[in-house]
C-alpha cells in the first residue's frame, strides 16, 4: 500500500514557462504564479524534495540521496541503501535525518522487507544508517521538533528520538495503518495523516496523541497549515480545512482530488498539485496539473498539462522548487 505515486511530467522540458490563475471573468486577476525550468544532470525519477534555502535541495528516490547547492542545476547523488526512500528532515545546516523502506503488498496483505533511517551530520556529504526497532515496515515521512526530539512514521509504524536521533523507540495511535505525513505547527503540537482521513493530534511533544474529527475518508497525502488554527490536508478525495487548530476538518466542496503536495503561503493564497486529465487509451498516462487559490479554498482555478510534478518542497511562504527527472523547476507565489 504505497502513497508514492509521484506525478512525472512528460518528456519534453521547457526552459521558461510562465502562466497565472485568473478568475473566470477575466476581470479579477488573483494570484500570479512564474515558473522557472533549468536543465539538470538528475536522472531517475525522485519520490521526495527536500529545499533548506533557495540554492540547496535534496532528493529522495530509489535509495539514493541527491544534492544540490545551485538551485537544481546540478545534483550529486550517493547510493546508500537498497530500498526507496520517502521523506528528508533537516534539523539544522548539518544535521538531517532521511527514512524510507519497502514492503510488498497485494490484495491479500503486506509483507515487509525492510524500514531505514539514515542520519548525516556534514550536510548531506554522507549518511550513516541508524538502529531502530522493528525494522521491518516502511517509514513515510520524518519531522524534527528541535535538535533532540523527532518522530517518524509509516506504515503500522511509529518510531520516537529524544536524542537527536541516538536511539528510536516506538510510540503508538490509536490507527495501525499507513500515516503518509507527520510535522509539527509549533514546539507542542503537531499532526499525523494518512489513509481512510485519519487524523491524529498531539498538544504535548508527541506524549499524546488524540483522534480528531474529518469529514472525509479519503486517503491523505499532504498536509500544511498556514497558521496555528488554519491547516488544509490533500489526497485521494477532496480538500479538507481546518479553523480551529486541527480539532475538526471540513470538506472543501468543489476542492481537486487526487492531489500529492499541498502549500500555503497564508491562510488565503496557497497551492495544489496533482493529477490532471488523462492522456486516454490502454496505455495513456496522467498529466500533471496545478491548482491555485487565493480565498482560503472556497475557490479554485486549474493548470492542467503542467510540465512539473508533484515532487516539490517550498523553502519559504512563496517561493520553492519542483524536481521531476532532467530538470527542476522554480516557483513562486507572487
Amino acid at each position: 500500500m504505497m502513497k508514492n505515486v509521484r506525478l512525472t511530467i512528460g518528456l519534453s522540458l521547457i526552459v521558461i514557462s510562465f502562466f497565472a490563475c485568473k478568475s473566470n471573468s477575466d476581470v479579477l486577476r488573483i494570484n500570479n504564479y512564474s515558473y522557472q525550468s533549468v536543465t539538470s544532470n538528475l536522472s531517475g525519477i525522485p519520490n521526495f524534495a527536500c529545499f533548506v534555502d533557495d540554492k540547496t535541495g535534496f532528493i529522495a528516490s530509489l535509495g539514493k540521496i541527491g544534492k544540490t547547492v545551485d538551485r537544481g542545476v546540478s545534483w550529486r547523488v550517493d547510493s546508500i541503501t537498497d530500498v526507496p526512500i520517502y521523506s528528508i528532515f533537516f534539523v539544522d545546516e548539518n544535521v538531517g535525518f532521511a527514512v524510507g523502506g519497502q514492503a510488498n503488498c497485494d490484495g491479500t496483505g503486506c509483507t515487509p522487507i525492510g524500514s531505514v533511517v539514515y542520519k548525516t551530520i556534514n550536510a548531506g556529504a554522507t549518511w550513516t544508517k541508524q538502529i531502530v526497532p522493528y525494522t521491518s515496515s516502511e517509514l513515510h515521512s520524518v519531522f524534527f521538533v528541535n535538535n533532540q526530539l523527532g518522530f517518524a512514521v509509516g506504515l503500522g509504524l511509529q518510531l520516537k528520538t529524544t536524542n537527536g536521533g541516538i536511539t528510536w523507540v516506538p510510540f503508538e495511535f490509536e490507527y495501525k495503518g499507513l500515516m503518509d505525513k507527520i510535522a509539527f505547527v509549533n514546539s507542542q503540537t503537531g499532526f499525523a495523516m494518512g489513509l481512510f482521513g485519519n487524523v491524529f493530534k498531539t498538544v504535548d511533544q508527541g506524549q499524546h496523541w488524540i483522534k480528531e474529527t474529518n469529514s472525509s475518508d479519503g486517503h491523505i497525502y499532504d498536509f500544511c497549515f498556514a497558521s496555528e488554527q488554519v491547516g488544509y490536508a490533500a489526497g485521494q478525495k477532496e480538500i479538507v480545512k481546518t479553523i480551529d487548530g486541527g480539532n475538526t476538518w471540513s470538506v472543501l466542496p468543489g476542492s481537486p482530488s487526487e492531489i500529492y503536495f499541498i502549500h500555503f503561503a497564508d491562510e488565503k493564497q496557497g497551492v495544489a498539485i496533482g493529477k490532471g486529465h488523462y492522456t486516454g487509451g490502454d496505455w495513456g498516462t496522467w498529466a500533471s496539473a496545478i491548482y491555485c487559490t487565493s480565498d482560503g479554498g472556497s475557490t479554485w482555478q486549474k493548470e492542467d498539462n503542467v510540465k512539473f510534478g508533484s515532487v516539490a518542497s517550498f523553502y519559504s511562504g512563496k517561493a520553492g522548487y519542483s524536481v521531476i527527472n532532467n530538470a527542476t523547476f522554480k516557483i513562486t507565489m507572487k
